[in-house]
């Protein structure tokens, strides 16, 4: 006969199940929408441990599953990061953890762990601690330490158990990346024991658990005793192993993230010794990451970045509709990567050029992005042909009726723009979102075109769609509330973190681009060396210079971008005639292997052309210190951040600070560019421009909103001062 144990109504998040000497433990936190490692969870599942340890109702084995479905345990409750005011207030935590996963190590009967949905941070550290883990074949089934982007360390075992299991090179490579795996990867790498389908999780975890009650069942891994290579476990490999790890954590991060250091440092040190002497090393190394500004400015980006994907940002309680398919007009790279990413998403995608080979071309470049990321996830040849097939090259208008939203993705030319929305129009009926992917036309210019203005939209990607996670989406005055939240949610299906803004030259992302690209331009008339100003700006944390930036994006395109930006912001954007004489020396960038720098045949940079110098009038070579290159780029940019705020271009700090670490490589660890101003001191800020002001003129004169900001002291973010 089965029996529960009784809980009050108030602490329901684990309850436990008990029938046959099987006892199922069950997670489903009613207070939130995931399985999270909080106080309380700590708390129940220590109870439930008590109850198994002590032998009561003759359980033999158990079961530990997830009643909320497509979700384990997603992690740690970042939330309960705010309450760690010291070192040792984290450390305490990071030790809870362990004690509890400690005691679920050794308990006396086995446990297995079914795992349908997120197993992330601690959900897979509560996963190591159990005897045998069988994962689900869902797509929704990611297992993965990615505590490293949050600018701390595993803290509930995970980098001694994940390295005794699996071995260094893996595990390091999944601590130091944060990637995640699904059910079948997982299992290659030796995380998890069995994959099978979601509806058959609870029986085939039940009879496992019996099994190896009965000891008729061993686990292929076996619980953490220590590294499964052999030629790991010799000191000159393992030597090698953290070399050449700690060399790729300061070639992507030139130091300026503590955490991955500190990790290979725990790690090292722990796997000679005892592993409860290990969990020591961890929990001191958490205890002392969690408060670092590198910790705090990450998971500020953490919260800001769930809370623009979940907020459309609308108070007129308008709902978005379901997308499950789109039509994309515009076959060139960048319709081939929307196309491509909506596909991967499940929504059908009919992509449209005028000429067939147009379009032909665009499909095989979408083919050939899902075969790769189909590739990568190791997925079977039926799931393979399913996914190419959702996108369908035409060169009519034909199916587009289907489609609930269109995005136009041809060249930035507003008659081509215009002529190209009133056909789309012509094809679709009443309730098509009509969005443009147009990095500089006004969306309110675009949409004097259409009969149905309040359906144009701007849904702004970035280069390479498939890689960038960020999508700008634009409102003019007329847009309609429902259009805003339907291309919101399809932002957030096809996996990307939205930021919605009104309608302005440039928009948010490329407005505060363009005075940054504009003065590494005028350091170059001044004769500093293009590589210098590079290495300042990666040194300071961007992940390339903006020198290598104009060769990426194409010298062409910020030609243009660059005029549109300096007739709209004439008194402080004024660009350099630079760029011009480059594009008329035929210099593209990387497009045509001419630009800054020059390109192999593989397109891979090989060093500056000290031919440009010459293109540029020869300025005579001047150096300048990185802390003044680094000031003039990064304040100027910053600036700019505050007026789009101060004028009504954004919405909110909060989106702001998204869309410059995720639109163009904001350094995350200084939190975006609100965060900097708040973290720096608005004052500090404000002293900095005014000198900068005196020396170069009015393209520094601070945002009137900073000088109220300094006056009033006051902050963007007040609540986490």
């Amino acid at each position: 006969m089965a029996t529960m144990l009784e809980e009050p109504a108030t602490r329901a998040a684990v309850h436990m199940e008990i029938e046959d000497g099987l006892a199922v433990i069950r997670m489903n936190d009613p207070a939130r929408p995931v399985n999270v490692i909080s106080a309380g969870l700590i708390e129940e599942m220590g109870e439930i441990i008590d109850r198994l340890d002590a032998g009561e109702d003759g359980v033999r084995a158990a079961v530990l599953i997830s009643d909320k479905r497509g979700s384990w345990i997603a992690g740690a409750d970042i939330e309960e990061f705010k309450n760690f005011n010291t070192p040792a207030d984290a450390e305490a935590a990071s030790r809870a953890g362990q004690t509890l996963l400690t005691r679920l190590e050794r308990l006396r009967i086995p446990v297995v762990a079914a795992i349908d949905g997120a197993a992330l941070g601690g959900g897979l550290e509560t996963a190591l601690a159990c005897t045998y883990r069988i994962a689900t074949d869902s797509p929704k089934t990611k297992l993965g330490l990615p505590e490293v982007n949050l600018g701390i360390v595993p803290g509930a075992g995970g980098t001694q158990r994940l390295p005794r299991l699996v071995g260094l090179r893996t595990a390091l490579d999944l601590m130091l990346t944060g990637k995640q795996l699904d059910g079948r990867r997982a299992m290659k790498a030796g995380i998890i024991d069995e994959v099978v389908p979601a509806p058959v999780l609870l029986a085939v975890a039940s009879r496992v658990a019996m099994e190896l009650a009965d000891r008729k069942k061993t686990p292929k891994s076996g619980r953490s005793t220590g590294s499964p290579d052999r030629l790991e476990r010799l000191a000159p490999m393992r030597r090698l192993i953290f070399s050449k790890a700690r060399q790729g954590v300061m070639e992507k991060t030139h130091g300026l993230y503590p955490a991955p250091l500190r990790l290979l440092q725990v790690v090292e040190r722990g796997l000679d010794k005892h592993i409860d002497q290990g969990f020591e090393l961890e929990a001191k190394a958490f205890g002392e990451l969690a408060v670092t500004p590198e910790a705090r400015s990450l998971v500020h980006v953490f919260f800001t970045s769930t809370a623009a994907k979940n907020d459309p940002g609308l108070t007129s309680g308008a709902k978005a509709r379901d997308i499950d398919q789109v039509a994309v007009v515009g076959a060139g790279f960048m319709g081939a990567g929307i196309a491509a990413t909506s596909a991967e998403a499940g929504i059908r995608v009919r992509l449209k050029d005028v000429k067939p080979e147009a379009a032909a071309k665009g499909l095989r470049t979408a083919r050939e992005s899902l075969s790769k990321r189909a590739k990568r996830k190791r997925l079977r040849k039926f799931e393979v042909t399913k996914l190419l097939d959702r996108v369908q090259p035409t060169t009519e208008y034909t199916g587009f009726h289907a489609s609930q939203m269109i995005v136009e993705a041809v060249f930035e030319e507003v008659s081509l723009k215009h002529r190209v929305i009133q056909e789309i129009e012509a094809a679709v009926g009443e309730g098509t979102v009509l969005g443009s992917n147009t990095s500089t036309i006004p969306i309110a210019k675009l949409a004097e075109a259409s009969a149905r203005p309040d359906h144009v939209i701007g849904v702004h990607f970035f280069s390479p769609v498939e890689k960038m996670p960020l999508v700008e989406i634009i409102t003019h005055a007329g847009t309609a509330d429902w259009v805003t939240a339907t291309t919101h949610g399809y932002a957030k299906k096809i996996g990307k973190t939205p930021i919605i803004v009104n309608d302005s030259p440039g928009f948010y992302v490329n407005r505060i681009l363009a005075p940054y690209m504009a003065e590494a331009a005028l350091l170059l008339q001044e004769g500093v060396r293009m590589e210098a100003i590079d290495e300042a700006m990666t040194e300071w944390g961007f992940p390339v210079g903006p020198i290598t930036l104009y060769d990426e994006v194409g010298l062409d395109v910020a030609q243009k971008a660059g005029k549109i930006m300096s007739e709209a912001f004439a008194d402080r954007m004024k660009p350099s005639d630079i760029v011009d004489r480059l594009v008329a020396d035929g210099r593209l960038g990387r497009k045509n292997g001419k630009g800054f720098y020059r390109f192999g045949d593989d397109g891979k940079k090989t060093g500056p052309d000290e031919s440009v110098y010459g293109v540029i009038g020869n300025p005579a070579a001047r150096e300048l210190g990185d802390e003044e290159l680094q000031e003039r780029l990064a304040l100027i940019m910053v600036n700019e951040a505050v007026r789009t705020l101060e004028e009504g271009v954004l919405r909110s700090a909060r989106d702001g600070d998204v869309g410059a670490i995720f639109g163009i490589g904001f350094p995350p660890f200084r939190g975006g560019p609100f965060w900097f101003v708040d973290r720096t001191g608005p004052a500090r800020v404000l002293e900095r421009l005014r000198a900068l002001e005196q020396r170069f003129g009015a393209r520094f004169a601070p945002a009137p909103l900073l000088e109220k900001m300094a006056r009033d002291k006051t902050l963007f973010f007040p609540e986490d001062a």
